[in-house]
């Protein structure tokens, strides 16, 4: 596909313009769910960095309620292969997606906080299904959360 001079300079006049307003609608900043733990590098050479998850909130009635945004890392068992599970990465974030579309991973009685515990026993559950082994990744911590509002 071959792009005239004119539908370049109207695409690059729009990204200006749009750019700067993208941050308005940016969620609220979010603190790390565990305090300033920092990863070891022999833990962050065997993770796979999960950014950018929006997990909905819904009621008992399938009933929207919120929005929790997410950033996580799984850890691959030891003796895995990361890079395999790596290079299915985006495979692995479209099965949490789903997986967050038919559980609401919210704590009970609020629905601004992640049940961490549920939330990761899901995500690691549908990863390794998605990775088709057994134990492929067997941890995952949330470096981020935050609730839309």
């Amino acid at each position: 596909m071959r792009f005239t001079r004119r539908e370049i300079v109207i695409a690059a006049s729009l990204t200006a313009v749009l750019a700067p307003s993208a941050s308005a609608f940016a969620p609220p900043a979010a603190e790390p769910a565990h305090g300033n733990e920092t990863p070891s590098e022999a833990e962050v050479a065997r993770s796979l960095e999960l950014g950018g998850l929006v997990f909905p909130v819904f009621d008992d009635k399938l009933k929207l309620k919120n929005y929790l945004f997410i950033s996580a890392r799984m850890l691959a068992g030891p003796g895995k292969d990361v890079w395999k599970y790596r290079e299915q990465q985006h495979f692995i974030r479209d099965g949490i997606l789903r997986a967050a579309h038919k559980t609401s991973f919210h704590a009970k009685g609020n629905l601004k906080k992640l049940d961490e515990t549920l939330a990761a026993a899901e995500c690691l559950k549908v990863a390794n299904q998605i990775v088709g082994e057994a134990g492929a990744l067997v941890q995952m911590t949330f470096t981020q959360i935050a609730s839309q509002s």
